[in-house]
């Protein structure tokens, strides 16, 4: 069988020069350098390319040799794998101009079908009556009177967040405190800076967050109360990954904790990660924290066959929960690009897994694309 060509696609490129002779690829220097570490073993020819280095004459992309990344010609890739994150439209477009381009020369697989925003995902799962008890009340903003609506049925606030945020830009946590008859805001505007403010008054209040909001589309959830013992935010993250034979496999789950005042615990917003276990079984003892760890990789493995029976065909997949103090579960979001940075190198097998299950099941695609060739 003919070597893999595997091109990992990024909204933009930017290489890091270190002192020492090394380099750094942007935006995951970490995950891209184990990737084409671990492809040497698999016989998989990895670059990593961007729609900003193609060109009618010819594509250039980006291979890791020498202890460093070097860009050279490439050829154009059998598999696609997107790690695409987009800071304004021109990228999305030049991206999908070149995907347009390649298909019509010669053809490719993608790694990962799209996932679209949080909303049409949620309405998705909402139809799978397995699901449905652990999904979050959840509606569209399309107005801030719906705000003061909400208020009225979650005393402790609720949440507002972008359709298709990611890293927790954009979500905001808003409530109502009786006591000072403020309305209380709190959490990160799109740039990913701090916002903490109060109105007396609830019309500025809502004059404010329309603003805020912008004409971006916006849901509305109520407020879970997901925290640590000490009060810090946390939620655990499940990645899901296909592996050599197209089977999804638990790679490994992970808490998230921010900081103590913190609403989100995203790795990106300063968030660490943790072993689960320890976390929940300090917060509701031993027992009932291992039979909660087991109903959500249970869970997982539900959601993620709904996924692909809804939106097609998933390599890896991410997925967030809540556990609030009383035990509840709460399925708070799905990631079709999801990071690495909560599985660190200390738990060796899940570490592993993360960075080579994308390569085993790229050759698994390939595998099964000459099967079906000799067939015909």
């Amino acid at each position: 069988m003919k070597k893999l060509k595997l091109g990992v696609v990024v909204a933009k490129i930017d290489i890091q020069q270190q002192a020492q002779g090394t380099s750094y690829l942007m935006p995951e220097p970490i995950y891209f350098k184990e990737l084409a570490l671990a492809s040497r073993k698999h016989n998989i020819d990895l670059f990593i390319i961007s729609a900003m280095e193609w060109a009618e004459q010819g594509l250039f992309g980006y291979r890791w040799h020498s202890d460093a990344w070097h860009r050279e010609p490439v050829p154009l890739p059998d598999i696609i794998y997107d790690r695409c994150f987009f800071s304004h439209a021109k990228q999305r477009q030049a991206y999908e101009n070149m995907l347009a381009a390649f298909k019509h020369r010669k053809g490719y697989q993608s790694f990962n079908n799209t996932l679209p925003n949080k909303l049409i995902v949620y309405d998705s799962l909402s139809t799978v009556e397995e699901l449905i008890p652990y999904l979050p009340h959840t509606e569209p903003l399309n107005s801030m009177a719906s705000v003061t609506k909400w208020l009225s049925l979650y005393p402790e606030g609720v949440v507002i967040k972008p359709a298709a945020g990611m890293h927790g830009k954009g979500v905001l946590h808003v409530s109502y405190q009786a006591e000072f008859k403020q309305f209380h805001i709190r959490g990160r505007n799109l740039r990913n800076e701090s916002i903490e403010i109060s109105f007396s008054n609830e019309l500025n209040a809502l004059k404010w967050l329309y603003r805020f909001k912008k004409e971006l589309s916006y849901m509305i959830q109520p407020y879970l109360a997901l925290r640590t013992k000490d009060q810090k935010p946390f939620d655990i993250r499940v990645l899901m990954q296909k592996d050599h034979t197209g089977q999804w496999r638990l790679t490994g789950s992970m808490a998230r904790v921010g900081h103590p005042h913190g609403l989100t615990s995203n790795m990106h917003g300063g968030g660490e990660a943790y072993e689960p276990y320890p976390l929940l079984a300090e917060k509701m003892g031993s027992y009932k924290a291992e039979r909660l760890l087991k109903k959500i990789h249970m869970i997982s493995g539900q959601t993620v066959s709904a996924i692909e029976g809804h939106f097609g065909r998933f390599g890896e997949l991410a997925l967030d929960f809540g556990v609030t103090a009383q035990g509840s579960i709460w399925l708070l979001e799905c990631n079709s690009k999801p990071g690495r940075l909560a599985f660190s190198e200390d738990k060796a097998d899940s570490y592993r897994h993360a960075h080579e299950r994308p390569l085993a099941y790229a050759l698994y695609l390939q595998q099964r694309v000459a099967s079906s060739q000799k067939v015909i």
